[in-house]
């Protein structure tokens, strides 16, 4: 079939001629269509790739999701953690110290940070919100550590305290050495044999003969025999606390208590009497300090009696102005 031909009115020539195509010309058109068309077939394969997902950049995106989820609620239970910590580090500093007589960890301390310009840089390659939040899980675990490690450090501390605070304890001369009124206490006081005042550097308990002397707290036997005014004497150092106790014009002293002897609060260190220096049967109870200054004994006995008892054994020490040795 023969192709068409086609024509177009010249006005100049007043005629119908005839249109000659020009190849290059269709070249070119169809040159424009192809590369429309390349152009559009990028675009549209951008626009998938964007917008349409692979099977498995759907199973990545899922497992981010719920990543991010996990570690909203680490960040949750790590607050909670820095809560009990914090309520722990309260105590620590607010009673614990306190009743161990130990100053507070400083604010200083309590405050230090992580070093460094930025220590999550790191994280800055992810998206904002990925990375908003791994710096804060990040954080978060670092200030967990520093206060595990304080507070560890803390407790070590106050164990060792506790430990030297029992010790301690447990040495004070507290007890009442032997059961029976205070008649003289502590100071000046009418020697009743030399009728001379002088100081009275200790207390003088009544007590009948044989009555049992017990050691007041824990400590070393450093004498034990018989010492001229004193009669027969035990001197017992209680070397944490740093006081001396001597019990004095002892009718007798167990063969077991001698120098080196270790004794605890309440064991049996003498019987009362009336040796040495002294008007009648009584115990002659002195507390003094490691230079060897005398130390009223009634003070330490508070912490083991009642308000009412303690006023009246106060009261009992301060009655007569003269004593029995």
């Amino acid at each position: 079939m023969s192709q068409l031909k086609k024509y177009y009115y010249d006005k100049e020539l007043c005629q119908f001629v005839e249109l000659v195509e020009d190849k290059r010309d269709r070249y070119k058109m169809w040159l424009h269509i192809g590369s429309v068309a390349i152009i559009l077939g990028v675009l549209l394969t951008i626009g998938l790739d964007k917008f349409v997902k692979t099977p498995e950049e759907m199973a990545l995106i899922s497992e981010n999701a719920v990543l991010q989820n996990h570690l909203l609620d680490v960040g949750d239970r790590m607050a909670e953690v820095e809560g009990k910590l914090g309520h722990l580090s309260d105590v620590d500093q607010n009673l614990y110290r306190t009743l161990l007589q130990t100053e507070p960890i400083s604010d200083d301390v309590l405050q230090v940070g992580v070093g460094g310009s930025d220590p999550y840089a790191q994280y800055d390659g992810y998206s904002e919100s990925t990375a908003t939040l791994l710096r804060s899980t990040a954080a978060s675990l670092d200030r967990l550590e520093r206060q595990i490690n304080l507070q560890n450090t803390s407790y070590r501390e106050l164990s060792s305290l506790a430990r030297e605070h029992n010790v301690q304890m447990a040495e004070m001369p507290a007890l009442v050495p032997s059961d029976g009124p205070v008649v003289s206490g502590f100071g000046r006081r009418l020697h009743p044999i030399l009728n001379i005042y002088r100081p009275h550097n200790g207390i003088d308990i009544l007590v009948s003969t044989g009555t049992k002397v017990v050691a007041p707290g824990d400590g070393v036997v450093v004498q034990a025999g018989r010492g001229g005014g004193l009669g027969n004497y035990v001197r017992i150092k209680h070397p944490t606390v740093g006081y001396v106790t001597t019990f004095a014009h002892l009718s007798s002293i167990p063969t077991n208590i001698k120098r080196g002897v270790t004794v605890s609060r309440g064991d049996v260190i003498g019987l009362s009497g009336n040796t040495g220096l002294s008007k009648a049967p009584h115990l002659h109870y002195e507390v003094r300090d490691l230079k060897g200054k005398p130390v009223n004994p009634i003070y330490f006995f508070a912490p083991n009696l009642s308000p009412q008892a303690y006023k009246t054994l106060l009261e009992d020490s301060q009655k007569d102005q003269s004593s029995l040795d």
